[in-house]
């Protein structure tokens, strides 16, 4: 199943492009389904959003320098310099991230952990 998902992603992406397997939209069921945080909260969960340059969480946004990738026994692992801000870059972050299975973890050089996050499928759904 993992090597059919790696074909199918690199065959989406440019060639020779390795961290094609970390891109896509990654979250929790609540991020995932664009959930309100709260409930009747108006602010939703969002998932992260990752390509080739970018890393977005709702209104932050990452300018990614990427490592090169490493394969690992369970998966993959990559880091990025990302350059981070809303309106303005307020910061450089280094940003290690582990695909292992269909699970993506996200480790912040300050300390915070966002994951396991699994990949988003099908259709938006705000309610």
């Amino acid at each position: 199943m993992r090597s059919a998902l790696l074909i199918a992603l690199l065959a989406t992406s440019a060639p020779g492009d390795e961290r094609a397997v970390f891109y896509g939209s990654w979250g929790t069921p609540e991020q995932c389904s664009r959930l309100p945080i709260t409930p009747g909260g108006t602010v939703l969960a969002e998932p992260f959003e990752i390509d080739a340059q970018w890393l977005g969480h709702g209104q932050l946004w990452c300018r990614l320098n990427w490592l090169p990738i490493e394969p690992r026994e369970n998966g993959y692992f990559s880091g990025a310099q990302a350059a981070c801000g809303e309106d303005a870059v307020r910061g450089g972050h280094f940003l290690g991230m582990r695909l292992s299975g269909d699970q993506l973890t996200l480790t912040w050089n300050f300390g915070l952990i966002n994951g396991p996050l699994k990949r988003c499928t099908g259709e938006r759904s705000v309610e």
